[in-house]
């Protein structure tokens, strides 16, 4: 098989067409991955919007037209709106589709998936798109958001292997790089290395509260250290109650972290400081090859 066989659709359906969803379906368009996308929508006003864009071919405020015939379905809403519509969604899709998400959730919606039978017959395998923006809406969508980007794919052991590569294919032709794990540690890791900095950057700023007026002094180091806490507080709050957990396990080792800090801070440990603020310095540095 071709690597353009291997990763074009006939039809595709994104359903909930937002920041990630419509980048999605503008790369898919721009990629000539899929021949024809269409697109699920709650609202007639964007349901318009959406299907004057050069990327939607139709556009639907009804789930079941909107999927009907297609070879690839992507939920990109809410986790919460994922595990509502998964069950309908495999329940009607056509067989032989290939269904997927982009929730950053992956043991709930797997497990939601089995139970609906869509793993037992290899039709959905998760996806993360490890990108995005404190931004939303199609307005803010782009086709390069996923251009080098980390893409990481939660398989059960019923995945067909022809979906499984066809899904590999499609992240990797917009440009990500893929790897494959279990949806637990899936969820264990993105508790560490995406849930505890949006719980940090969003308590920073809470810290700021008694010192309003301090903030119209502030320079970039605040802005840097705290952008993603502008992210969508009912999107997080469905997120963090998802993965408590790992999430809790995650927040003892941060308040240790800062614990070694201030014992520092109080003994005059200059020698420890050094050691912290340069291993973090390494950390973050290391960053920027990645």
């Amino acid at each position: 098989m071709s690597q353009q066989e291997s990763t074009t659709f006939r039809r595709a359906t994104i359903i909930g067409p937002g920041l990630l969803g419509a980048s999605i379906g503008m790369a898919l368009y721009e990629k000539k991955i899929a021949q024809q996308i269409h697109a699920y929508l709650r609202s007639e006003k964007k349901r318009q919007e959406c299907e004057n864009s050069q990327w939607c071919d139709r556009a639907f405020t009804e789930l079941l037209p909107a999927i009907e015939d297609s070879d690839l379905i992507l939920l990109c809403t809410t986790v919460d709106h994922i595990a509502e519509l998964l069950p309908q969604v495999i329940l009607s899709a056509k067989q032989g589709s290939l269904i997927t998400d982009v929730g950053s959730l992956k043991e709930k919606i797997c497990e939601i998936a089995e139970t609906s039978g869509g793993i037992d017959d290899g039709m959905f395998i998760g996806s993360h798109p490890m990108t995005g923006s404190e931004k939303n809406g199609i307005d803010n969508a782009s086709s390069r958001l996923f251009e080098g980007k980390e893409c990481i794919i939660t398989p059960s052991g019923e995945s067909d292997d022809h979906r499984l590569n066809k899904l590999k294919a499609m992240w990797g032709g917009i440009g990500m790089n893929v790897t494959i794990m279990t949806p637990t540690l899936h969820d264990e890791i993105v508790a560490s290395i995406s849930h505890l900095p949006h719980l940090t950057s969003s308590s920073l700023m809470n810290a700021m509260t008694k010192n309003k007026e301090w903030l119209k002094l502030s320079g970039n180091g605040l802005k840097d250290s705290t952008r993603i806490a502008s992210g969508n507080p009912e999107m997080w709050l469905q997120i963090l109650q998802g993965n408590k957990k790992n999430l809790l396990k995650e927040i003892d080792s941060l308040k240790q972290e800062l614990e070694n800090f201030k014992m520092a801070l109080q003994n005059d440990d200059f020698r420890q400081l050094i050691s912290m603020l340069t291993n973090a310095k390494e950390l973050r540095d290391g960053l920027n090859d990645i």
